[in-house]
């Protein structure tokens, strides 16, 4: 097998995001249907890679998998897919059609190590045992993750925010990890595209914003400054009319202020169905919930969109802040974002601050709050009350 990798998809914004994202690490063809990447695969092939969408006018993702899993059985498949579409990516992963799922928006380096990992996992795996099932492998670990939810195996993850101006604690995002039993601690881009395919990032959620609300309780009872926690909320939360309803059971559940909680949204979660996510945002934010556009530049929208959601934030993705000290081009960026949000009187959040010379390129155009390795890598909520003798500021 070759390295080349074949994009499928008909929008033509997000095969442009992925090619720019992708082209530098990998040898890449395009095509914007089905039917123009089988006669990619006939034509220009071996593919060691098809990444495919599931919903495409003419042949459909799913029709596209089948064929080229008949066609080219060697080919590792990685789908990209919206919250709709659960009942075709079931069929293609019962059918053995599918190696890995992504839910869209995917940012490119999150892709590019995907397609990393699931060809060296494909090569290990027919080495070890002569030949390969996806399916099998995928079904088994959503069963093992859905026994996990009842077993007491995810775990709370805190990962601190600072105000740039003064260092003081402004905040924690909320992470989670699999204590696996047999493969350890996993990280969650280990196991999210399992969740997703077996369709159980809900009850993530509903862990995870009751593991944030205990633990918020408990912090307060023992005397700790009060903390606002980020949890993160998917596209399928939003749809779900009763999501706000459960966010408010939760909070009333364990006592806590709602000013103590945050979601935040993938920024193309935010906008897929704009409708349904600005009336759902809306009740959230009646309640009095801070909501945050997370990965903020890396989807398929822009700053006009904010105009029209009812966000109290936007979170810079890394890949803006990663070239921010040595490239004129990304601070320009980045300081554009952060004059824009003024303008619409929204907090920043840089995530993804690893250097010194990140952190003082943020201080000259006028950076809000940070998040990354320079200050605080993620750990588990027992060791990060620590972190709260700093105190918080409003």
């Amino acid at each position: 097998m070759t390295g080349k990798v074949l994009l499928v998809d008909d929008e033509p914004r997000v095969l442009a995001a992925l090619r720019r994202g992708l082209g530098d690490r990998f040898s890449l063809a395009c095509a914007s249907s089905g039917a123009e990447a089988l006669e990619l695969l006939d034509s220009h092939g071996p593919f060691a890679v098809l990444v495919t969408d599931m919903r495409m006018p003419g042949m459909s993702g799913l029709e596209l998998l089948r064929e080229a899993r008949r066609r080219v059985p060697e080919t590792v498949r990685l789908v990209l897919s919206g919250y709709a579409d659960f009942d075709a990516v079931t069929a293609a992963v019962n059918e053995g059609a599918v190696f890995r799922y992504h839910s869209k928006p995917v940012a490119p380096e999150v892709l590019a190590a995907s397609i990393e990992g699931a060809l060296v996992r494909h090569e290990l795996e027919k080495q070890a045992n002569g030949q390969f099932d996806p399916s099998q492998r995928l079904l088994r670990d959503i069963a093992e993750l859905r026994h996990a939810l009842g077993a007491n195996q995810l775990r709370l993850y805190l990962q601190p925010q600072f105000h740039l101006a003064d260092a003081t604690l402004a905040g924690a995002e909320a992470l989670v990890r699999w204590a696996h039993p047999e493969r350890g601690l996993l990280l969650p881009g280990q196991f999210l595209a399992a969740a997703a395919a077996g369709g159980l990032l809900g009850d993530i959620t509903a862990w995870m914003l009751d593991a944030v609300c205990a633990t918020a309780r408990r912090w307060q009872d023992m005397g700790h400054p009060p903390l606002r926690i980020a949890v993160n909320a998917t596209a399928m939360d939003l749809a779900d009319p009763g999501f706000p309803a459960r966010v408010r059971e939760v909070l009333g559940r364990h006592d806590l202020s709602p000013r103590w909680l945050e979601l935040e949204l993938t920024e193309g979660a935010a906008v897929t169905d704009l409708d349904g996510t600005r009336g759902a945002m809306e009740e959230l934010g009646r309640m009095g919930l801070d909501l945050t556009i997370d990965d903020f530049g890396t989807g398929y929208s822009s700053l006009g969109w904010l105009r029209r959601l009812p966000v109290n934030k936007v979170k810079i993705d890394r890949m803006f802040i990663q070239d921010i000290a040595a490239e004129p081009e990304a601070c320009r960026i980045v300081a554009t974002i952060l004059a824009l949000a003024a303008d619409l009187h929204l907090t920043v959040v840089a995530e993804g601050v690893e250097t010194v010379a990140q952190r003082d390129a943020l201080a000259g155009i006028g950076g809000d709050i940070v998040q990354g390795f320079l200050f605080g890598r993620p750990e588990p909520a027992a060791d990060f009350a620590r972190w709260l003798a700093a105190g918080t500021t409003e």
